[in-house]
Protein backbone atom coordinates (compact mmCIF):
# COMPACT_ATOMS: atom_id res chain seq x y z
CA UNK A 1 0.00 0.00 0.00
CA UNK A 2 3.02 2.39 0.90
CA UNK A 3 4.50 1.71 -2.34
CA UNK A 4 0.83 2.33 -4.46
CA UNK A 5 0.58 5.78 -2.60
CA UNK A 6 4.18 6.89 -3.56
CA UNK A 7 3.25 5.79 -7.07
CA UNK A 8 -0.01 7.95 -6.81
CA UNK A 9 1.39 10.79 -5.85
CA UNK A 10 3.90 11.07 -8.19
CA UNK A 11 1.84 10.33 -10.39
CA UNK A 12 -0.63 13.48 -9.07
CA UNK A 13 2.69 15.41 -8.67
CA UNK A 14 3.34 14.91 -12.63
CA UNK A 15 -0.71 15.88 -13.50
CA UNK A 16 -0.31 18.98 -11.84
CA UNK A 17 3.40 19.87 -12.58
CA UNK A 18 2.76 21.79 -15.87
CA UNK A 19 0.06 24.13 -13.80
CA UNK A 20 1.92 24.24 -10.84
CA UNK A 21 5.28 25.31 -13.37
CA UNK A 22 3.33 28.06 -14.97
CA UNK A 23 1.58 29.42 -11.81
CA UNK A 24 4.53 29.93 -9.57
CA UNK A 25 7.47 29.33 -11.37
CA UNK A 26 8.78 26.40 -9.56
CA UNK A 27 9.40 22.44 -10.69
CA UNK A 28 9.23 19.23 -9.48
CA UNK A 29 11.35 16.36 -10.60
CA UNK A 30 11.28 12.95 -10.41
CA UNK A 31 13.85 10.80 -10.27
CA UNK A 32 13.90 7.77 -12.40
CA UNK A 33 17.63 6.46 -12.42
CA UNK A 34 18.48 10.06 -14.74
CA UNK A 35 17.63 13.35 -14.41
CA UNK A 36 14.16 14.12 -15.84
CA UNK A 37 13.10 17.88 -16.22
CA UNK A 38 10.20 19.93 -17.38
CA UNK A 39 10.64 23.06 -19.34
CA UNK A 40 7.88 24.51 -20.11
CA UNK A 41 9.17 26.31 -23.32
CA UNK A 42 10.22 24.39 -26.23
CA UNK A 43 13.79 25.78 -25.84
CA UNK A 44 15.45 23.34 -23.70
CA UNK A 45 17.98 24.62 -21.67
CA UNK A 46 17.23 28.45 -21.80
CA UNK A 47 14.51 30.76 -21.54
CA UNK A 48 13.02 32.62 -24.35
CA UNK A 49 12.34 36.31 -24.01
CA UNK A 50 10.17 38.20 -26.15
CA UNK A 51 11.64 41.29 -27.43
CA UNK A 52 9.58 43.97 -26.55
CA UNK A 53 8.77 46.76 -29.14
CA UNK A 54 10.51 50.29 -28.74
CA UNK A 55 7.96 53.03 -29.11
CA UNK A 56 10.07 56.37 -30.48
CA UNK A 57 8.07 59.96 -31.13
CA UNK A 58 8.63 60.95 -34.28
CA UNK A 59 10.30 64.23 -34.48
CA UNK A 60 8.03 67.11 -34.75
CA UNK A 61 7.04 68.46 -37.89
CA UNK A 62 7.86 72.34 -38.72
CA UNK A 63 6.59 74.20 -41.17
CA UNK A 64 7.83 77.17 -42.48
CA UNK A 65 5.84 80.03 -43.77
CA UNK A 66 6.22 80.46 -47.39
CA UNK A 67 7.42 84.14 -48.35
CA UNK A 68 5.09 86.43 -50.77
CA UNK A 69 5.48 86.13 -54.32
CA UNK A 70 6.36 89.00 -56.35
CA UNK A 71 4.19 90.10 -59.28
CA UNK A 72 5.25 88.59 -62.38
CA UNK A 73 6.39 90.91 -64.99
CA UNK A 74 5.11 90.11 -68.61
CA UNK A 75 7.95 90.89 -71.53
CA UNK A 76 6.57 91.14 -75.02
CA UNK A 77 7.62 88.52 -76.84
CA UNK A 78 10.37 88.14 -79.41
CA UNK A 79 9.60 89.44 -83.09
CA UNK A 80 9.94 85.78 -84.84
CA UNK A 81 12.55 85.38 -87.14
CA UNK A 82 12.35 86.05 -90.59
CA UNK A 83 12.21 83.18 -92.60
CA UNK A 84 14.86 82.02 -94.98
CA UNK A 85 13.87 81.37 -98.57
CA UNK A 86 16.43 78.38 -99.88
CA UNK A 87 16.86 79.28 -103.46
CA UNK A 88 19.31 77.05 -105.73
CA UNK A 89 22.02 79.35 -107.04
CA UNK A 90 22.98 78.12 -110.16
CA UNK A 91 26.74 78.41 -109.54
CA UNK A 92 28.70 78.91 -106.42
CA UNK A 93 30.78 81.66 -105.82
CA UNK A 94 33.82 79.27 -105.86
CA UNK A 95 33.56 77.40 -109.29
CA UNK A 96 34.19 79.00 -112.82
CA UNK A 97 31.90 77.71 -115.65
CA UNK A 98 35.04 75.79 -117.07
CA UNK A 99 35.58 74.17 -113.76
CA UNK A 100 31.64 73.24 -114.64
CA UNK A 101 31.75 71.98 -117.78
CA UNK A 102 35.21 69.88 -116.86
CA UNK A 103 32.55 68.30 -114.36
CA UNK A 104 30.26 67.27 -116.87
CA UNK A 105 32.50 66.14 -119.19
CA UNK A 106 34.10 63.78 -116.27
CA UNK A 107 30.18 62.57 -115.93
CA UNK A 108 31.25 60.41 -118.93
CA UNK A 109 34.40 59.16 -117.72
CA UNK A 110 35.01 55.54 -117.67
CA UNK A 111 36.61 55.61 -114.31
CA UNK A 112 34.34 55.51 -111.18
CA UNK A 113 36.23 57.29 -108.85
CA UNK A 114 36.31 60.36 -111.63
CA UNK A 115 32.47 60.16 -112.28
CA UNK A 116 31.55 59.85 -108.61
CA UNK A 117 33.97 62.97 -107.47
CA UNK A 118 32.70 65.54 -110.43
CA UNK A 119 29.10 64.15 -109.04
CA UNK A 120 29.87 64.98 -105.64
CA UNK A 121 31.54 68.27 -106.86
CA UNK A 122 28.24 69.48 -109.13
CA UNK A 123 26.11 68.63 -105.51
CA UNK A 124 28.78 71.19 -103.44
CA UNK A 125 28.44 73.75 -105.71
CA UNK A 126 24.79 73.31 -106.30
CA UNK A 127 24.74 73.16 -109.89
CA UNK A 128 20.97 73.38 -111.15
CA UNK A 129 21.24 71.93 -114.59
CA UNK A 130 23.40 68.45 -113.16
CA UNK A 131 20.29 67.56 -111.24
CA UNK A 132 18.64 65.27 -114.65
CA UNK A 133 22.15 63.64 -115.21
CA UNK A 134 22.87 62.63 -111.74
CA UNK A 135 19.12 61.62 -111.66
CA UNK A 136 20.08 59.32 -114.75
CA UNK A 137 23.31 57.71 -113.17
CA UNK A 138 21.55 57.15 -109.53
CA UNK A 139 19.39 54.95 -111.87
CA UNK A 140 21.61 53.23 -114.29
CA UNK A 141 25.29 53.43 -113.42
CA UNK A 142 26.61 49.94 -112.73
CA UNK A 143 28.84 50.91 -109.82
CA UNK A 144 27.42 51.20 -106.10
CA UNK A 145 30.20 54.06 -105.14
CA UNK A 146 29.12 56.33 -107.98
CA UNK A 147 24.95 55.31 -107.27
CA UNK A 148 26.02 56.78 -103.82
CA UNK A 149 27.96 59.78 -104.65
CA UNK A 150 24.97 60.55 -106.75
CA UNK A 151 22.65 60.38 -104.08
CA UNK A 152 24.61 62.22 -102.10
CA UNK A 153 25.29 65.06 -104.50
CA UNK A 154 21.54 65.11 -105.32
CA UNK A 155 21.20 65.60 -101.44
CA UNK A 156 23.55 68.46 -101.51
CA UNK A 157 22.09 70.33 -104.32
CA UNK A 158 18.23 70.09 -102.74
CA UNK A 159 16.43 69.94 -105.82
CA UNK A 160 12.81 68.96 -104.73
CA UNK A 161 12.66 67.41 -108.78
CA UNK A 162 15.34 64.81 -107.39
CA UNK A 163 12.67 62.98 -105.14
CA UNK A 164 11.40 61.09 -107.31
CA UNK A 165 14.57 59.64 -107.98
CA UNK A 166 15.67 59.80 -104.70
CA UNK A 167 13.27 57.95 -103.10
CA UNK A 168 13.29 54.72 -106.02
CA UNK A 169 17.14 54.23 -105.47
CA UNK A 170 16.05 54.60 -101.41
CA UNK A 171 13.73 51.45 -101.63
CA UNK A 172 14.84 49.06 -104.83
CA UNK A 173 18.67 49.84 -105.22
CA UNK A 174 20.85 46.63 -104.46
CA UNK A 175 23.39 48.16 -102.32
CA UNK A 176 22.60 48.86 -98.80
CA UNK A 177 25.11 52.31 -98.86
CA UNK A 178 23.31 53.50 -101.71
CA UNK A 179 20.20 52.98 -99.98
CA UNK A 180 20.74 54.77 -96.98
CA UNK A 181 22.15 57.29 -98.94
CA UNK A 182 19.56 58.18 -100.99
CA UNK A 183 16.95 58.06 -97.93
CA UNK A 184 19.13 60.42 -95.94
CA UNK A 185 19.55 62.82 -99.23
CA UNK A 186 15.42 62.51 -99.65
CA UNK A 187 14.45 63.28 -95.79
CA UNK A 188 17.04 66.54 -96.62
CA UNK A 189 15.35 67.86 -99.47
CA UNK A 190 12.13 67.28 -97.84
CA UNK A 191 13.09 69.30 -94.63
CA UNK A 192 14.14 72.05 -96.50
CA UNK A 193 10.93 72.36 -98.23
CA UNK A 194 8.57 75.26 -97.79
CA UNK A 195 5.50 74.24 -95.51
Amino acid sequence: MKFLKRHVLALLALLCLPWAAQAGGWSVGVRLGFPVYYHPYPYYGYYYYRPYPVYVTPPPVVVQQVPAAEPVTTYPAPAPAPVATTTAIPVSSGASSAQIDEAFRQLASADEHARAGAMVQLGRWKVQRAVEPISQALSSDRSPSVREAAARALGLIGSPTALPALQRAAQADDDREVRHSAQFAAEVIRSNLPR
